[in-house]
């Protein structure tokens, strides 16, 4: 049950252990952090190793009195040995009731850039807390390991007297979906929509290395950008291999408040085993009008 980050790195596991398996997902597709451009190539690839995908259904419950025999879902019934959970993270906060400590609507604990709460000489920090975006200008949700580690960090050195700032995330993150890779940085499309930023897109298929030298593979590359500076907004990756570390290169760009023009024409390195002359990163950003 679930198709986001961990749902799906289980999905794998379990067809290397040579098991059966069925993703029910309620949304319309998995992994939406990405947008549908990616998760389309994503959900073909679990298809093609043989993951029946049921998309847009909600369990009901159970089957099975000592140990679950199946799922009832609001379109049918599926047999199953094993189930697992994984719809989701919610902040387990219920012990701040009535603490003083404000809260967001999901629970999270509402903190600055330093880490400190509402109340005098409390931090928060980690999957409890709410963290800075620093494309997006506000607080949001993001529970990953890398914001937990670094804000973990400030919080410390904060509470030791310093005052360092979290210079914000990007809700940077990467998956492997069988032989693809994924990554993600910056805002996703629905993002920029939903900030009512004035953005354009492309969605460019490139490729790992010339081809030219064996064993060429794809990469698709979206970016999202500003329209009228063409400053990169976000950038998402999917292909066999090379697409996540590019992830990399885009992020260090939206940090730095790059543009498309900018990142196009960057020194990157070029050997035929490992990029073009024009790297996918380039010919991406390049397409951006």
């Amino acid at each position: 049950m679930g198709g986001g980050y961990i749902g799906i790195e289980v999905v794998e596991a379990m067809l290397r252990l040579g098991k059966r398996v069925r993703v029910i997902e309620l949304s319309d597709r998995i992994l939406r952090t990405f947008d549908s451009e990616l998760t389309d190539l994503a959900e073909k690839e679990l298809v093609k190793h043989g993951v029946e995908l049921n998309l847009g259904e909600k369990v009901e419950g159970f089957i099975g009195s000592e140990r679950v025999e199946a799922v009832q879902t609001d379109k049918g019934t599926y047999p199953a040995d094993l189930v697992l959970l994984s719809i989701g993270v919610r902040p387990a906060t219920k012990f701040l009731d009535g603490s003083g400590v404000a809260l967001a609507e999901n629970g999270a604990v509402i903190i600055d850039r330093e880490m400190r709460t509402n109340i005098k000489d409390v931090y928060s920090a980690g999957d409890c807390a709410q963290v800075y975006h620093k494309v997006m200008e506000e607080n949001t949700f993001i529970p990953l390991g890398t914001n937990a580690n670094k804000c973990g960090r400030l919080a410390g050195v904060n509470i030791a007297g310093q005052h360092n700032k979290y210079v914000g995330t990007l809700g940077s993150a990467a998956i492997k979906v069988c032989d693809l890779e994924m990554g993600r940085t910056g805002l996703s499309e629905i993002d920029a929509r939903n900030l009512a930023i004035d953005y354009t897109t492309v969605f460019v298929k490139s490729a790992d290395h010339p081809g030219y030298y064996p064993n060429q593979t794809p990469i698709w590359i979206k970016l999202i950008c500003e329209k009228r500076t063409r400053r990169i907004l976000g950038a998402q990756a999917i292909g066999n291999k090379g697409a996540v570390l590019r992830i990399d290169i885009f992020a260090v760009a939206i940090h730095n408040n790059m543009s498309a023009d900018e990142l196009g024409m960057t020194d990157l390195v070029y050997a035929p085993p490992f990029a073009g002359v024009w790297d996918a990163v380039h010919i991406a950003c390049n397409a951006v009008k």
